[in-house]
């Protein structure tokens, strides 16, 4: 035990405190016990009775105060040190996100009207899908114009859509018609590929199920390598949203995986361990305790460990599930768990309407 750090003035002061000692007894009859008294020094201990008192009290206010601060009692509360640190944690990443939050933008539109195209980056690794709000219906042509600049900016490649109508001819059947001039009929095998999946994402996002091809009049298109093409069938997927950036100094978009999966918990396995050119939408310090479905309803629930101490990523987060949720015919999702009650715009323990279309483009 360490020695005390009370000084003599402190122990004198802590004396003064204690309470006199009174005899009740007359002063006649103090005199005639002390007269007849043959131990003349007895009424000497009543000082050292007093500092024996006053010695217990500072064994037990400095052996309360070295107990308290001990080692050894620190580990009898584990518990409570564990609950004050997640405690701490979650009020530092609330503050972290509530700072940051303000400046992040979507990545989803979530209300409205958009037409949708499906565009290829500059390096063909992708086709992303981009959505356009619009007030009016306009030509395909006018909407892609109204946004060129933008899809330079974020490094798509526009010219693969560029004098192509599309029109709907029946139920879920859409009529596309190049002009004979299109670089798809001069382009190599990856061109074409590029071309057909841009054609795919468009009229799925469309709701259609079959295109029809016209090369102006004429009925089909000719390419190079993949021959004669009169038809192509949209066959339904089920895919997930990862994180992808076309381009170095451009913005983050969302891209949906090309491979389909057959349950909700596979598509979002799948977004937190993406590799090669897109990047996992969930981090790894994001942990999905359970995944609940009630008819059209999805139930995300988080656990309490997870992290979204990063803002902006952690708000696409939540939109790239939402996404992936849409492919899965859910109308909405709730998130729960985590630690956190809202991040951004999304708000836990509430229903979220799962978003119109990906990526939207401001219109110049």
């Amino acid at each position: 035990m360490r020695k005390s750090q009370w000084n003599e003035e402190e122990i004198e002061s802590l004396l003064r405190q204690m309470p006199r000692v009174k005899d009740r007894r007359s002063k006649a009859a103090i005199y005639e016990q002390i007269t007849r008294s043959k131990q003349p020094k007895r009424s000497a201990r009543i000082v050292p009775a007093i500092v024996s008192v006053a010695a217990a009290c500072l064994f037990v206010i400095i052996g309360g105060s070295l107990y308290s601060s001990s080692p050894e009692n620190k580990k009898e509360q584990p518990e409570m040190s564990t609950m004050m640190k997640r405690e701490q944690s979650a009020q530092k990443q609330q503050m972290t996100m509530q700072a940051n939050e303000t400046s992040v933008s979507s990545r989803v539109l979530m209300s409205g009207n958009a037409v949708v195209f499906g565009l290829p980056d500059a390096s063909a690794q992708a086709v992303i899908p981009v959505s356009i709000p619009v007030e009016a219906q306009t030509t395909l042509n006018e909407q892609l114009e109204a946004v060129k600049g933008e899809l330079v900016d974020l490094g798509l490649d526009a010219k693969w859509l560029e004098g192509v109508t599309i029109t709907a001819s029946r139920k879920n059947e859409w009529t596309v018609r190049l002009p004979s001039t299109h670089p798809v009929f001069s382009s190599g095998s990856t061109g074409e590929e590029m071309f057909l999946a841009s054609i795919d994402e468009t009229i799925r996002w469309l709701g259609g199920t079959s295109v029809l091809f016209f090369t102006e009049t004429k009925k089909g298109i000719d390419l190079p390598n993949t021959g004669h093409l009169e038809t192509i069938a949209i066959s339904p997927k089920q895919r997930a949203y990862y994180f992808y950036t076309p381009k170095e100094g451009a913005p983050m978009l969302l891209v949906p995986s090309q491979q389909s999966f057959a349950t909700i918990e596979k598509a979002l396995e799948s977004m937190q361990t993406a590799s090669g050119a897109f990047r996992p939408s969930i981090a790894k310090e994001v942990h999905i305790a359970s995944v609940q479905t009630q008819n059209d309803q999805l139930v995300v629930q988080f656990t309490a460990d997870s992290s979204f101490a990063d803002a902006a990523s952690s708000q696409w987060m939540l939109e790239a599930i939402l996404l992936t949720a849409k492919e899965f015919h859910f109308r909405s999702v709730t998130f729960t768990g985590g630690n956190v009650d809202h991040i951004g715009p999304y708000r836990w323990n509430e229903k979220i309407t799962v978003p119109v279309a990906p990526n939207p483009l401001p219109v110049r």
